[in-house]
C-alpha cells in the first residue's frame, strides 16, 4: 500500500471552488487546515455494518452506549456530479473487505474529502439502515436514515492528514456479489451495449438520472451503469471502444450498478468485441431468420418471453400434442473476413418431447431444408430441465469455423409428434470471428 501523507493549506481558490457549488444552507465554511487527529478506531466497516440485522441500528444504542468509532478511505468523488451528497468510504486503500455510504447534507464534499482522503466517523449520534439494498449511514429522521447536518457533519466525519492511493479491486461480472457494495472495482474486458452506441452519458435534455448497459466481452453478461442527469459529462457520448471501466460498485434492489466518479474512469481504448451476428429477439420479430413449416401447423414464433425478454419458441402442442417438422434459419451470416467462428445461445426447454437439434450449412437457397442445403448437424448443451421456464442453458462454444470466408446459415430443428411435444425457447444468438 502506498500512501502519501500531505498538509492542506488554507488556498482561497479552494475555498471558492467549495463556495460556488453549494447552496447557502449546504454547508457551514470548514477550516480546510490539518492536523493528524487525536483519535483511533475501536472498531470495523465489517463489525459495523454486520450490526444489521434488518430494522434501523441506533449507535447511541448499540454496544451498550460505548463510543464507536470507525476509519476508512474515501473512494467517491463528487466534483462531477454524479455523486450528490454522500461520501463513500471502504476499510483499505488496496484489496479492502469492507464498505459503506455516509449520507451527508452537503454538497461539494470533495473540497474535503478526495478519493483517498483517510478520515475517522464517529458513529455515536449516528443510525444505519438498509435502503433499495444499501446500507447508510447517517442522522435520524424519524424511524429512517437522514442527511448528517451541514453544521456538524465535521464533528462526525474527522479527516486524517493521510492521503492515500486508492488500487481498485479487480472483479468480473460473475464474481458480482454484495460483498463489494460500496468499494472502488474495476471490471474489464467491457463495452457500452451495442444498442446505445452514439449515446451520451446520460439525458441531454433533462436532469433525470440515467441506465446505460456495458456488456461484457468475456461472458456477454450485461450490467448497468447509472449516471446522474446533473453530471459536469452528461452530454458527452460514451466513449464507442472496449477496456477498462473504475467505478463504485452498488445496487438497486435486485440489481447490480455502477457509479463512475468521472470520464477518467472509462478507459475503452481497445477495438469492440460486437459480434458477427446477433439477435436477442428484441426487436419483436424474426426477421433475421427464416421459419420453414415440413409438417404440421405450428411454427415458430416469436415470444415477449426469454432471458430476460423476447425469444423465437416453438410448440407442436395446440389442443393436444401435433405433429410437427419446423426449421429456424438464420438469414445468411457473412463470414468472408474471418478464419474461424464461433456459435452461442441459450435455451430453455418445457415439457416432455423430442430434442431440438442444431445444423450448419453454407449453400442454402431459402427452400424446403429437406431438400435444400447441404446441412451438418452439430453438437451443443441444451437445457434438459422440463420442469422450469427459468433453467436457461448456455450452448457452449459451438464451432462454425466450416462456413469462414463464405456465408454461414445456422438452423434449429424442432420436431413433436401426436404422443409428446415440447417447447423450446431460442435466446441470446451470437455468432463471433476471427
Amino acid at each position: 500500500m502506498k500512501t502519501t501523507t500531505i498538509y492542506l493549506t488554507l488556498a482561497l481558490s479552494v475555498v471558492l471552488a467549495f463556495t460556488s457549488c453549494v447552496h447557502d444552507d449546504d454547508y457551514s465554511i470548514p477550516n480546510l487546515e490539518v492536523e493528524e487527529p487525536s483519535i483511533e478506531a475501536n472498531t470495523t466497516i465489517s463489525i459495523v455494518k454486520d450490526m444489521y440485522d434488518g430494522s434501523l441500528v441506533d449507535f447511541d444504542e448499540a454496544n451498550n452506549g460505548g463510543e464507536l468509532i470507525i476509519e476508512g478511505y474515501v473512494v467517491s468523488n463528487d466534483e462531477a456530479g454524479n455523486f450528490y451528497k454522500i461520501l463513500v468510504i471502504q476499510d483499505k486503500p488496496e484489496d479492502p473487505t469492507a464498505a459503506i455510504q455516509l449520507d451527508v447534507d452537503v454538497t461539494s464534499l470533495y473540497a474535503l474529502y478526495k478519493p483517498g482522503q483517510k478520515v475517522y466517523v464517529k458513529l455515536n449520534g449516528l443510525v444505519m439502515d438498509e435502503l433499495n439494498s444499501v446500507l447508510h449511514i447517517g442522522a435520524a429522521d424519524g424511524t429512517s436514515v437522514g442527511r448528517i447536518s451541514a453544521f456538524d457533519y465535521d464533528d462526525y466525519i474527522i479527516r486524517s492528514t493521510v492521503v492515500a492511493t486508492i488500487v481498485p479491486k479487480v472483479i468480473s461480472p460473475s464474481e458480482y456479489n454484495d460483498n463489494y457494495i460500496n468499494m472502488l472495482v474495476q471490471i474489464d474486458n467491457m463495452q457500452l451495449s451495442s444498442a446505445e452506441v452514439g449515446q451520451p452519458y446520460a439525458n441531454a435534455d433533462n436532469t433525470f438520472t440515467k441506465n446505460r448497459y456495458l456488456k461484457n466481452c468475456e461472458d456477454n453478461s450485461q450490467t448497468i451503469i447509472r449516471n446522474s442527469g446533473f453530471a459536469d459529462f452528461k452530454n458527452e457520448l460514451f466513449p464507442v471502444g472496449q477496456g477498462s471501466i473504475v467505478a463504485v460498485f452498488s445496487k438497486y434492489n435486485s440489481d447490480y450498478q455502477l457509479f463512475i466518479r468521472d470520464t477518467e474512469d472509462v478507459m475503452f481504448d481497445s477495438s469492440r468485441c460486437d459480434p458477427l451476428f446477433e439477435d436477442s429477439f428484441s426487436s419483436g420479430n424474426l426477421n433475421k431468420w427464416t421459419t420453414y413449416s415440413v409438417v404440421g401447423d405450428q411454427v415458430w414464433y416469436y415470444n415477449t418471453f426469454g432471458n430476460p425478454n423476447d425469444s423465437a419458441t416453438m410448440s407442436g402442442y395446440s389442443g393436444g400434442n401435433k405433429a410437427n417438422e419446423d426449421w429456424l434459419i438464420s438469414k445468411a451470416i457473412d463470414l468472408s473476413g474471418v478464419s474461424s467462428a464461433t456459435l452461442t445461445f441459450q435455451t430453455v426447454k418445457r415439457y416432455a418431447g423430442n430434442d431440438i437439434e442444431l445444423y450448419m450449412c453454407t449453400d442454402y437457397m431459402g427452400g424446403d431444408p429437406t431438400t435444400d442445403g447441404t446441412w451438418v448437424q452439430l453438437s451443443a448443451d441444451f437445457d434438459t430441465n422440463i420442469n422450469s421456464w427459468s433453467s436457461w442453458t448456455d450452448s457452449g462454444d459451438v464451432d462454425v469455423s466450416a462456413a469462414a470466408g463464405g456465408n454461414l446459415f445456422v438452423a434449429f430443428k424442432y420436431t413433436s409428434t401426436t404422443s409428446a411435444s415440447s417447447t423450446y425457447e431460442i435466446d441470446n444468438v451470437q455468432v463471433f470471428g476471427e
